[in-house]
Order: structure tokens, then sequence, then C-alpha cells
């Protein structure tokens, strides 16, 4: 659910945009050319997305450990510890 809401607020503007082209003051159509583009970046969005989702794996038995300040002022990175 979080992946969905997600995926509407990016297309918010875009959608907005078309509404507004459609009901506004010069309701115009918005060109095929445009149409495909949107349509394209949309199928290219999602395509990374589920690439992105699908590559890490969902590792619930590991807490996130953020960067932080070793004892000798160095930055160490940030980690998943397994828990027991």
């Amino acid at each position: 659910m979080p992946y969905l809401i997600a995926a509407l607020l990016i297309l918010l503007p875009s959608l907005a945009w078309l509404a507004w082209r459609q009901f506004g003051p010069d309701p115009r159509r918005p060109s095929p050319l445009l149409l495909a583009a949107l349509a394209t970046g949309l199928l290219l969005v999602a395509g990374l997305g589920l690439s992105v989702r699908l590559s890490q794996g969902d590792d619930t038995t590991s807490v996130y450990v953020p960067p932080s300040l070793g004892p000798d002022g160095r930055v160490q990175p940030s980690r998943m510890v397994p828990t027991r």
C-alpha cells in the first residue's frame, strides 16, 4: 500500500496538468506525442521501481544502524545488524 501512495504522489503533477489542460479555459487536448512521452516515462518509472523492489531482499530479521562517529572520529557507514 505505501508503494501505491508513493506512485500516486509521483503521478499527481502530471495528472493535475492533464486535468487542467482538459477542463481549463482553453480545452485543447494534449498532442499524441506528449501523451506517448508521458506514458513512456510512466512505464520507465514503474519498471525501475519494480526492478529495485525485486533486486533488494525484504530482510525483516535485521535492524538498520545509521552512520555514526567511531571512537577515532571517523564516520562508520550504515549497516544492517541481524537481530537475535
